[in-house]
Parts: structure tokens; sequence; C-alpha cells
């Protein structure tokens, strides 16, 4: 897998920009909280904005990333706990025997898969890293309807209908147990700029910093109603599947 400069500039940025969305990462994590444990892996950690949810409830927080600037960030962020190991990784081609020794009970994984060209490659490797009974938690861009010239920009290989992510997992060896699509609101505007307007840029470019903030003030409300009524689609999916045994 490989990231050139331009690229890794413009995912940084973004990321810095997400900071304002603390509710939507919030929302995300309440889709898979179930099945968090104690010794847990934030695969793709960025710069750390779901890792800094997860640093207080766990007894082994493994965050690493691909690029450097993002490492470098993440162990700024974290310098001070000792129970963070701040790592690169690039997750078709892992150090197994390290990931092993771990005894990871939990992998976070999200928004990555789908930049890699081999996924299942990557969730086979999750699937046997994990300790029997262990959990992957990930989420995904949903719906093969909405991949457009937005998907195209931000260097997604697919997005995944409900079908094929199951699949995929099952393949990798997990049981999947729970999977379910959020973030309805917003399709209607992510299929009007990839699919109508064709516009050539990643989604969080898009959306101005004014309406990040509006929608984050939402969120909390959008979380509940789907909770109240999981919705048919979204811009999103999550999943928690679990390796058997134990």
């Amino acid at each position: 897998m490989e990231i050139d400069e331009e690229r890794e500039e413009i995912n940084y940025e973004a990321q810095g920009r997400l900071q304002a969305m603390g509710n939507y990462h919030r929302w995300i994590l309440s889709n898979l909280e179930s099945g968090l444990g104690r010794r847990i892996w934030d695969a793709g950690a960025g710069i750390g904005l779901v890792s800094a949810q997860l640093v207080d409830r766990c007894d082994l927080l493994l965050s690493t990333e691909y690029t450097q600037t993002n490492i470098e960030t993440l162990r700024e962020a974290f310098a001070g706990h000792a129970h963070v190991e701040v790592a690169r990784a690039d997750l078709t081609d892992l150090d197994m025997d390290h990931l092993r020794s771990l005894e990871l009970d939990t992998i976070v994984n999200l928004d990555v898969i789908e930049h890699l060209s081999d996924d299942v490659a990557a969730l086979r490797n999750f699937h046997d890293v994990l300790v029997p009974g262990g959990r992957l938690l990930i989420k995904v861009p949903a719906h093969e309807f909405l991949f457009g010239s937005v998907d195209h920009a931000s260097q997604h290989y697919r997005r995944y209908g409900k079908r094929e992510l199951r699949r995929k997992l099952e393949a990798a060896g997990f049981e999947v147990e729970r999977l379910r699509a959020m973030n309805f609101a917003a399709v209607p505007q992510y299929f009007l700029r990839g699919r109508v307007l064709r516009t050539a840029r990643p989604f969080t470019q898009i959306v101005g910093d004014a309406r990040l903030g509006f929608y984050n003030r939402i969120i909390p409300w959008l979380a509940r109603a789907e909770r109240i009524v999981p919705p048919p689609i979204g811009l999103s999916l999550v999943a928690v599947a679990r390796r058997p045994g134990a």
C-alpha cells in the first residue's frame, strides 16, 4: 500500500477538521461498544480521534497507522499513557508474532479496508491475531449505488453491501454478530455530490466547517432516531464480528 505526499497531506488535513465531530465518533462507538474488550488494537487510527475515546476504557491500546505524519501525531497525543503502544502497520504485511503476543481481544477498524486492494487478506490477518472469542469492530462505506467521484477522490476501491461485507467477514473466519447501516441522513448529499454533480474531492473537503458544526450538534438526535427505527440504508455499515472459540 502506497500513499503519495499530496494524498497524505489531504488526509491529515481532513482528520484535523473531523476533530470538530466528537459526537460523530461517539455515535460510531455506541454502535460497536457491545464488542469492546480490554486489550484493543485501533488499526488505522489516523490522528487518534477514536483512540482518544478508548484510552481510558482498556488495559492495553495499540494504536497503529501507515503514514509517518500520523504516527508522530499519535506518539505526541499518547506520550503520557504507559499502556498505549504506537506503531507503524501495513495491514497487508504485519508482524503477526508480535501482534499475537499482545493477546488482543478487540480490533477497531474504521473506514480503512475500502482503501486496500485485498481487503480479505487484511480481515484474515485480523482474525489470526485476535484471541479466540475476540471481536473485530468494523466500519466501512456502504452501498455500491453510492460509489462515484467522491469515492474515486478518496481512493476507495469499493463500497460495501451488507451481503458482501458479511461474506468477506465469514470468508476470513469470523462469525458476524451484528451488522447494520448507520447515518441515513448523509446519503442524499453524498449521492448528489458523487453521482450527480460528480465532485472530484473527498467528502470531508466538500462539507464546510459551519455545516460540520451543525451536523455535529444534530448527531445525538440522529443517533436516537436510528436506535428507534434502524435505517434500511446509510452512508456506512458497522459490524461486530467474533473469532470463534473460547
